[in-house]
């Protein structure tokens, strides 16, 4: 995570960095991004960098944080909804906005595929470590509305039915699809099965 001196910088400076981190995760191999090519999109010295981080793995690391709360911040705004969708419903919509959230921006679509298949597996798990907790939390929120709603049984185990929806979701490039598999068709089968065992 950053140090101190990096939040004591205007927020147009922070943004900078955080774009230019962006560019260069996105576009070259994890191993292959310099601090040098992230200072110069940046337009920040050198020295300055490590006021800010302790090294590339931690800038690396807080970018995708910044990614998160974005997307965060986005589908907790669709809480609104859930009066007026079912649990299934509410999946598939928030599904969906994730995945246009990430689809808007092409280096996002760009570093996500990185962080996938390039990042060095230590990096990769405190990444995960610190973000999947954001989607639990979130869900957990949703889960509870749910219930209280009745549509859910009252004696859903909150904690591990997060878990289960996040792990299923954050894993789906795991799932073996055949040539006439859709993925969200895939997606749907999977919260059926989801919400057929949450449901009252």
């Amino acid at each position: 995570m950053p140090k101190d001196t990096f939040f004591n910088l205007s927020e147009e400076k922070r943004n900078r960095i955080i774009e230019s981190a962006i560019m260069e995760f996105s576009k070259k191999h994890y191993n292959k991004v310099t601090i040098d090519s992230i200072v110069g999109g940046a337009g920040i010295p050198k020295g300055s960098f490590y006021q800010y981080f302790d090294n590339k793995d931690d800038l690396y690391t807080y970018t995708f944080s910044q990614i998160g709360d974005r997307k965060k911040d986005l589908l907790e705004k669709m809480q609104q909804y859930i009066e007026e969708l079912s649990f299934s419903q509410y999946l598939r919509k928030m599904l969906k906005e994730a995945k246009e959230f990430e689809d808007e921006d092409a280096h996002l679509i760009q570093l996500k595929d990185k962080f996938m298949n390039e990042c060095p597996q230590e990096v990769r798990k405190q990444v995960l470590k610190n973000e999947i907790p954001k989607s639990y939390r979130l869900l957990e929120k949703v889960l509870m509305s749910y219930i209280q709603k009745g549509e859910l049984k009252k004696d859903l185990d909150i904690k591990m039915a997060s878990y289960i929806i996040t792990s299923c979701t954050v894993n789906l490039e795991n799932y073996e699809f055949g040539e006439e598999d859709d993925i969200q068709e895939v997606v749907t089968g999977i919260f059926d099965i989801l919400f057929d065992s949450f449901k009252k």
